[in-house]
């Protein structure tokens, strides 16, 4: 299995809204769904989006600035790392019907 580049989450800052749609143009960017643009001090625009880290570096220019505000991949697997295992909505209780077979449980003294 290859290994893939982590997604980052970064803030791209254009100097004004025509430079950011020509980098848009030029660098098509998962903006997580829906652009917004923020505006800043004068013209500047601002947005969110998550690319690869190999992107990210490529994305700065005259007029444009990325900042990473998270590793979007790694943020994701500790969350993945705190969802618990098997059913917790199956009740302990309930006696299984239907077809089907017979397991010993894999738990201690099962």
């Amino acid at each position: 299995m290859s290994e893939r580049e982590n997604i980052l989450h970064v803030r791209v800052t254009a100097d004004n809204a025509e430079t950011l749609r020509t980098l848009l143009r030029e660098e098509p960017l998962d903006i997580g769904g829906r652009p917004r643009g923020t505006t800043g001090p004068g013209n500047e625009m601002t947005i969110e989006a998550f690319v690869p880290r190999g992107k990210a570096d490529r994305l700065a220019r005259e007029g444009v600035s990325v900042d990473v505000l998270r590793d979007a991949t790694e943020t994701g697997r500790a969350r993945q790392a705190e969802v618990g295992r098997g059913n917790r909505f199956a009740d302990p209780q309930e006696v299984p019907y239907g077809l089907g077979e017979m397991l010993k449980d894999k738990r201690p003294g099962g």
